[in-house]
């Protein structure tokens, strides 16, 4: 770190958040880093058509935030991070309707302050499922059986609401730019992965509102998050954003990439499909979806 008290930017993305804004905004207001770290937090709104950024000039007035009034913009979270400035140490991604447990950057901070800060670094984390009201439904449970570089290959395993990175990571993925990247968190954690470290915690560091306008059913019965899954990649024509995903961490990172890491994403790209389809690794969480994916390989969908 740069320094006894390293500097922390927790960056906020909002589109009509007005309802739960507040509540988000301070329980990051209220983390337990006061005497560790020094917190700054940045709010680019989205073009927002209700009261959000009433909302969050209120809050810029009295001091909690720096707020960026934006327009509708595909890759938010990408522009928020090339607006902190380089002297920040870490970064969190944040939600606009979730609730963060009071130590879940203290804690994110114990664990990245203790390895290399010039190696691009990672820590993400599980949470809470909750309903509208915030009632809790249930735990996630994104990691299995480990999380590494294969495994990020074909599956996000990383939630960007609990993501912290090192400002290593931010300036490679700054300097990539945006054009080809799928998913802004799965981008994040294949870079990690890639060149530099990912450490996952068991550990719930917030809560999760599940509301109307989060579609994913992530947390749901295995059979609908599968069924979703099966319709997102052959409805959604989201095959090919994965492969251009992973095109681009070539074209991008395959330089700096160990021996091993750069072979295995050659073959997942330039490999037949017997190759692809009997690597022998585990490429998914889920052996019902390791199954699915090699059926995709032989299939030549991936």
């Amino acid at each position: 770190m740069s320094s006894l008290n390293p500097s922390i930017a927790v960056v906020v993305s909002t589109y009509n958040g007005a309802d739960h804004i507040r509540e988000q905004l301070d329980s990051v207001l209220s983390q337990d880093v006061s005497n560790v770290a020094q917190l700054s937090i940045y709010v680019r709104d989205d073009g927002s058509k209700d009261n959000t950024p009433s909302v969050l000039e209120e809050y810029e007035k009295n001091g909690g935030i720096t707020f960026i009034k934006g327009e509708n913009l595909v890759g938010s979270f990408f522009d928020l991070i090339s607006s902190v400035p380089k002297s920040i140490d870490y970064i969190a991604l944040c939600d606009q309707d979730d609730v963060w447990h009071t130590d879940k950057l203290s804690r994110a901070l114990r664990v990245l302050s203790a390895r290399d800060s010039n190696v691009p670094q990672l820590y993400c984390s599980e949470y809470i499922f909750c309903d509208a009201d915030m009632n809790p439904k249930g735990r996630s449970h994104l990691n299995l059986i480990g999380v590494d570089f294969p495994k990020m290959l074909f599956e996000n395993m990383v939630s960007g609401n609990t993501a912290v990175i090192n400002r290593a990571l931010a300036d490679a993925v700054v300097s990539a730019g945006r054009p080809g990247v799928y998913c802004h968190d799965w981008w994040l954690a294949l870079v990690a992965t890639a060149i530099g470290e990912l450490v996952y915690d068991d550990f719930t560091s917030l809560d999760y509102r599940r509301t109307g306008s989060n579609v994913s059913p992530t947390g749901s019965d295995a059979l609908k998050l599968l069924k979703y899954r099966f319709k997102t990649f052959f409805e959604k024509g989201q095959l090919s954003d994965i492969s251009l995903q992973l095109e681009k961490l070539n074209d991008c990172f395959s330089n700096q990439m160990p021996d091993d890491k750069k072979r295995l994403l050659q073959t997942c790209l330039h490999g037949g499909r017997f190759a692809k389809a009997f690597l022998p690794m585990r490429l998914r969480q889920k052996p019902i979806e390791e199954i699915a994916l090699r059926v995709l390989f032989l299939a030549g969908k991936l």
